[in-house]
């Protein structure tokens, strides 16, 4: 708990020099603060001890260290996205609102790092969402490859579908399927897993909602998500949907399976105006996602 509560501490303090210095000393500085955090723990704690059980004088804590690094980010991510969705609620641009873009940047970098430490450092993530059709479509399964936008531009977005689809995945009562074919969007629900949805529409004009793209349905949106079957830059980017700036988040991409997605454009039952089908039984359903190693 005093490792936690240092690591908390210390990361508030890095993430507020990052608006005023460079990454590379605030990094440094991090890493200090970090190592004096463990070096004060071993001046008040007995001997640690180590795999086996045997115990020694100098041992290393690598998977405590790891598993209270990744709590202590975890729950700063759940802070900061607390802050975020009050500002959300208020109604101010969070654009450019200065209170409110104080809060995304500490957001964003939290979750830049949570994603690091619980997933492993990457640009961005490819996933594996293994598709069970109905015997309506002819049954079977295919594998549908979607990449995530970069972690740089979209971390906040990038987080809420890994925790909805991976972390959370394993937890009784979780379920995802393709329940709406509308002419412009495949979209599928995630639920019985408590899975939270976005705190603001994270959106870079870099990652736009071109064909074969994903986005969150709602406003703020998630975890229900959809895909572009066509380009969706009006229909959901800035400006769209009734607001004057707003955009869906935009997070993913379909990567080398477009012939997948291309069948499940034939899925039958879909009801105008809509597109949402009724019966579960002409449901695509995501029975695994699996994140690749790299």
């Amino acid at each position: 708990q005093r490792t936690a509560r240092r690591h908390h501490r210390s990361l508030r303090r890095w993430l507020a020099r990052q608006r005023n210095g460079s990454l590379k000393e605030a990094l440094q500085r991090h890493a200090e603060e970090h190592d004096a955090a463990h070096a004060q723990d071993n001046k008040d704690a007995a001997p640690p001890k180590l795999r086996g059980g045997a115990v020694g004088g100098g041992a290393v804590m690598t998977d405590t260290d790891n598993d209270l690094t990744v709590q202590a980010l975890e729950s700063l991510v759940g802070e900061y996205r607390a802050d975020v969705s009050k500002i959300k609620r208020t109604g101010v641009d969070m654009y450019k609102d200065r209170d409110a873009m104080a809060a995304v940047q500490n957001l964003q970098v939290a979750t830049r790092k949570y994603l690091a430490a619980r997933y492993g450092a990457r640009d961005s993530y490819t996933l594996d969402l293994t598709l069970a059709f109905p015997e309506s479509m002819g049954g079977g399964s295919e594998v549908l490859t979607v990449e995530t936008a970069p972690v740089a531009w979209m971390p906040h977005a990038v987080h809420v579908f890994l925790n909805a689809a991976v972390s959370l995945k394993q937890k009784s009562g979780w379920r995802c399927a393709f329940h709406r074919r509308a002419g412009h969007v495949l979209q599928a629900f995630i639920s019985g897993a408590g899975a939270p949805g976005l705190a603001f529409q994270e959106y870079d004009a870099r990652f736009p909602h071109e064909a074969y793209t994903l986005g969150f349905a709602g406003r703020p949106g998630g975890p229900a998500f959809y895909i572009s079957t066509v380009d969706n830059v009006a229909n959901h980017g800035p400006g769209s949907q009734g607001s004057r700036t707003e955009a869906d988040s935009c997070f993913a991409k379909v990567v080398g399976s477009r012939d997948v997605v291309n069948r499940m454009k034939t899925q039958p039952g879909g009801k105008p105006p809509n597109g949402f089908i009724s019966d579960n039984k002409n449901f695509i359903v995501v029975e695994n996602v699996a994140l690749r190693d790299s």
